[in-house]
C-alpha cells in the first residue's frame, strides 16, 4: 500500500482480515489457536502438525492458514512448530478477570513457573504484568520453548511475548558468554544461520544484504528473507557505521513469490 511504511508489525486491518484468528465466542469457550500469519509466503508446517485438521493451507503453499476454530483443541503443537513464530494459544475462560496466552520463546534464560514478568504486545511494548504458569520445552518443539502466561482478561488480545530476561551469570562472565550466545542465536530461521556466521560474513567484506546472503545463505529459505532481511540490514549498519535504511537490501528476483510450475502449463492451454 503506497504511503504506508512497513514496520513488520501486523496492522489492525491485517489482523481483522486474517483467516487464522478465532472468534471472541470461541476464545471464551476455552483454549484455541490464534494464527496471526498475514504474509503470503510458502510455508505450511502448521497444517501438517495439526492432528485434528483444524488448520488448512491448501494446495497453494502461499495461502494464508485458515483456522477451523471448532476443530481446534488448543493443544499448542502448532505454536512451537511455526517457523515464523506467528501462532499463540489464547484462553479467555481461565477466570472472570484473567486469561492465558501461550507463545513461543527462543531466548535464554527461560523464566520459571510462578515468575511475575513484564508482558509485551506485538510491537515489543510492555503492556502489563503476567504470571508464568508453565514453560514447556519438548524434543518435538525443535528447540523452541512455549510459555503460558496468565494476564488480565482485557490483555489477552494484546500480549504476545515477554522481554528477554537478564542472566546474572552471563553478565558476570562478560564477553565470553556473549560470544557463546552469538554462536547459538539464530537470525535466519529457514537456513539456521546464526548471528556469529552473519558477523563473520560482514567482517569478510559483506556490506549489503545480498553480500551476506552469498556467504551464508541467509535469506535463501522459504520466506525469502522476509523474516531475517531487516535483522541482517541492522547488523550490517551496526558493524559498518551506516544507517540501516542506507544498507542495500536483498534484491527481489523473478518470480517475486514462488508459483506452481503447473501454472506455466495452464498459461499455454489458455
Amino acid at each position: 500500500m503506497e504511503g504506508v511504511k512497513y514496520t513488520g508489525v501486523p496492522s489492525r486491518a491485517e489482523l481483522d482480515a486474517c483467516p487464522g484468528r478465532p472468534s471472541e465466542e470461541r476464545m471464551k469457550k476455552g483454549r484455541v489457536a490464534c494464527i496471526e500469519c498475514v504474509q503470503e509466503i510458502p510455508c505450511n508446517p502448521c497444517e501438517g502438525i495439526c492432528r485434528f485438521g483444524a488448520i488448512t493451507v491448501g494446495e497453494q503453499i502461499t495461502n494464508l492458514p485458515v483456522l477451523d476454530e471448532e476443530k481446534c483443541t488448543g493443544c499448542g503443537l502448532c505454536v512451537a512448530n511455526c517457523p515464523g513464530l506467528a501462532i499463540v494459544v489464547l484462553d479467555k475462560s481461565y477466570s472472570e478477570t484473567e486469561g492465558t496466552v501461550d507463545f513461543p520463546y527462543e531466548y535464554l534464560p527461560l523464566p520459571e513457573k510462578g515468575d511475575i514478568v513484564d508482558a509485551v504486545n506485538r510491537s515489543g511494548e510492555v503492556v502489563c504484568k503476567g504470571e508464568v504458569l508453565s514453560v514447556t520445552k519438548l524434543k518435538s518443539y525443535a528447540g523452541t520453548a512455549v510459555i503460558r502466561l496468565k494476564v488480565p482478561l482485557d490483555m489477552v488480545d494484546e500480549v504476545r511475548s515477554i522481554p528477554r530476561l537478564r542472566d546474572v551469570e552471563k553478565i558476570a562472565d562478560g564477553e565470553e558468554a556473549r560470544d557463546a550466545e552469538k554462536e547459538n542465536l539464530i537470525i535466519c530461521r529457514c537456513q539456521e544461520v546464526t548471528e556469529q556466521e552473519i558477523l563473520d560474513a560482514i567482517r569478510d567484506g559483506a556490506v549489503t544484504v545480498d553480500g551476506v546472503k552469498r556467504r551464508t545463505r541467509a535469506g535463501m529459505g522459504l520466506c525469502q528473507g522476509k523474516t531475517c532481511g531487516r535483522l541482517v540490514q541492522r547488523m550490517i549498519a551496526q558493524q559498518t557505521g551506516q544507517k540501516a535504511e542506507d544498507v542495500v537490501p536483498q534484491k527481489s528476483r523473478m518470480p517475486v513469490r514462488p508459483v506452481r510450475t503447473g501454472m506455466f502449463e495452464d498459461e499455454k492451454k489458455a
